[in-house]
């Protein structure tokens, strides 16, 4: 396993908190307040923040095995998931490899599968970066990743300024590079997803461009899983924290419900 920087907070049950694709774990910092009750488990992934970037392509396979070790060196088990988007994916797969380890699953802004259309836009963002670095991949990738709504409430974001923040807090462009690369290996997993039995809540984003409603439809008809929406874009805990929290407590509320 790849030397992963995490972080544990808060007492209860206990709930991972999966990053998207090329995300640090402050990125559930507006999310963490609102999900009080709940020993919540974040991590930088291999490739991401401050963890190490080894060798690629980062497949979520790798990643759902770098999970499945750092569960069992901090000894969890009965754990819920928590994934957006890549991430979502990494918690979809672990929990194929490992069952038994977990209680429940919510996969927000995610897909089962790649699609010619899907892969287009991912592979876009893979030129991008090999053409013109960080700042050409982030300008190519903004307005799929906010929702319009989002976007014109912080047209900062796409100033110099505010995408010079946003370059200061990605990954370095080799691990961009593998991270992307180990998306695009994605198997279609929805040959699989009848065989899990976990109680599961798929979310998507009303606004989403790049994972729109029908791959979470496709996800929550494998899993038999809830679906709902939200009113953000792709990054929906980021958007609108409040909904995305109040829609995961209601879920883990009634997961985590005692018996009658």
């Amino acid at each position: 396993m790849a030397r992963l920087r995490f972080r544990v907070e808060g007492e209860g049950p206990k709930v991972v908190l999966l990053n998207g694709i090329f995300q640090r774990l402050e990125s559930w910092d507006p999310v963490v307040p609102l999900l009080k009750g709940y020993t919540l488990l974040r991590y930088d992934m291999r490739g991401q923040g401050e963890s190490e970037t080894p060798e690629g392509p980062y497949t979520p396979e790798v990643h759902a095995q770098d999970l499945l070790t750092l569960l069992g060196e901090l000894g969890w088990e009965e754990t819920t998931l928590v994934g957006l988007s890549n991430g979502g994916i990494v918690a979809v797969q672990a929990a194929l490899l490992a069952p038994k380890r977990f209680r429940s699953l919510v996969l927000c802004c995610t897909t089962p599968y790649l699609d010619a259309a899907l892969r287009a836009k991912v592979e876009g963002w893979l030129h991008a970066l090999r053409a013109g670095g960080t700042p050409l991949r982030l300008r190519v990738a903004l307005p799929w990743v906010f929702g319009a709504r989002f976007l014109n409430q912080h047209p900062e974001l796409l100033t110099e300024e505010g995408l010079a923040l946003l370059v200061a807090q990605a990954p370095e462009e080799k691990a961009q590079e593998r991270l992307l690369l180990g998306f695009l290996a994605l198997e279609d997993l929805r040959p699989r997803l009848p065989h899990l039995h976990l109680p599961a809540l798929v979310l998507y984003g009303e606004e989403d461009l790049l994972f729109p409603r029908p791959y979470a439809e496709a996800l929550a008809k494998g899993l038999g899983a809830r679906l709902k929406a939200l009113p953000t874009g792709h990054a929906a805990p980021l958007e609108d924290p409040a909904a995305f929290a109040q829609a995961v407590r209601t879920f883990l509320e009634e997961t985590y419900a005692p018996l009658p």
